[in-house]
């Protein structure tokens, strides 16, 4: 099964792809690499699947490293991309997870000599009626996943992706509305891919369309604080 982390680490996966150089020869990496940089900055808000279950979020990915996404209540976590690191904050126990990017797989995606070297990674593309589908391929740590990225065949826009455990165990995510990100604040631009502490009972600043949130804080005893 797909724990909780790698369900919201599969948010970040699109994102980390643009920190591809082109120093592949492969034309599928090329073609991919060519189509992200069409879609960046992006902001979008999407719906997650998973079995039965659907989450609705908005997220920005600026490249570079840098992204964030945020849940419709009542799901109150963060998850932040400050090119450096990933941070995932549960405001309900106020508790904030951080994974560098230079590790595992994330350091894979920044050094993709790596990615040769070792044959981890294998990307293919396919045009399928009306869409563009590239899929990553994974052979890590004995583990075989997949990540099928989905673009419109005309505008190139990005659809969606799926994170694949096995055939029977995946996450599919799918893009209800986007548009190319910009703002001429640059306080907002130094603050939405940071965690930014807020005066109100959220814990931190919420930046997303969703309004009226009230996060229900734990105490050390799990004992739920109103």
């Amino acid at each position: 099964m797909i724990n909780r982390y790698m369900k919201n680490v599969l948010i970040f996966t699109v994102m980390l792809t643009f920190l591809f150089k082109k120093c592949f020869s492969n034309d599928a990496h090329t073609n991919l690499i060519s189509i992200l940089e069409m879609n960046y900055p992006l902001e979008f808000s999407f719906v997650q699947k998973y079995n039965n279950d659907k989450i609705y979020g908005w997220m920005i990915i600026a490249g570079n490293g840098m992204a964030r996404t945020e849940f419709a209540p009542p799901n109150h976590n963060l998850i932040v991309a400050d090119g450096k690191w990933i941070m995932f904050y549960d405001p309900e126990i106020d508790r904030t997870t951080y994974i560098p990017l230079d590790k595992g797989i994330f350091k894979a995606f920044l050094k993709p000599s790596t990615l040769i070297e070792d044959k981890i990674f294998q990307i293919k593309e396919i045009k399928d009626n009306n869409k563009i589908i590239f899929t990553l391929h994974f052979n890590m740590n004995s583990d075989d996943q997949k990540i099928k990225l989905y673009f419109d065949k005309i505008s190139k826009n990005l659809l969606g992706w799926s994170l694949y455990e096995n055939p029977n165990d995946f996450i599919e995510v799918k893009i209800i509305n986007h548009k190319k990100f910009k703002t001429d604040n640059k306080n907002l631009m130094n603050e939405i891919f940071k965690l930014t502490e807020s005066k109100s009972n959220t814990g931190m600043k919420y930046y997303g369309p969703y309004n009226g949130r009230k996060v229900k804080k734990f105490l050390g005893s799990r004992k739920l604080n109103q």
